[in-house]
């Protein structure tokens, strides 16, 4: 026989075994408050009314306080390969890819954040999207001024 808890109170819910919150600095993680990635802009990114395109698998988003146009993949980037600091990632069913490239010592100041290499190229890529940039190459080392920008943009957060 089933028994139901008819008491009305909320039930708390206990995390399942081997379940690992993700962090906190995945784009992904929180679609409601993304942040604009624009330096200096404290708005919100929105669902654009553009929506969602299924052929690219990505979510139109716009920043309500300056204009600002960006795009997330609902299913998450996925790293296709690397090669040294150099990652390729797809997104969705679309056939193009993101290519970030890190230098040394960019792995290295984040590294002293606890973030991997692995991790650090996710973080790059959600945010190139985030920046409107869907299918460019972007070198995100030091001391490149998109670095600066992607950097502020998490610790920030």
């Amino acid at each position: 026989m089933q028994q139901h808890d008819l008491s009305g109170a909320p039930k708390h819910r206990e995390r399942p075994t081997g379940v690992v919150q993700a962090p906190g600095l995945s784009a992904s993680n929180h679609p409601a408050a993304l942040g604009c990635p624009i330096d200096k802009c404290a708005g919100i990114l929105d669902a654009d009314a553009s929506g969602y395109n299924f052929q690219t698998g990505l979510e139109a988003l716009v920043c309500r306080q300056c204009g600002h146009q960006g795009f997330r993949s609902r299913d998450g980037v996925i790293l296709l390969f690397r090669g040294g600091y150099e990652f390729k990632f797809s997104y969705g069913p679309s056939v193009q890819t993101l290519t970030v490239v890190f230098s040394s010592a960019a792995v290295n100041l984040w590294g002293t954040h606890g973030v991997n290499d692995e991790q650090l190229a996710k973080l790059a890529a959600e945010w190139i999207l985030l920046r409107g940039n869907t299918m460019q190459r972007v070198h995100l080392g030091l001391p490149a001024e998109e670095f600066s920008d992607f950097y502020l943009y998490f610790c920030q957060r």
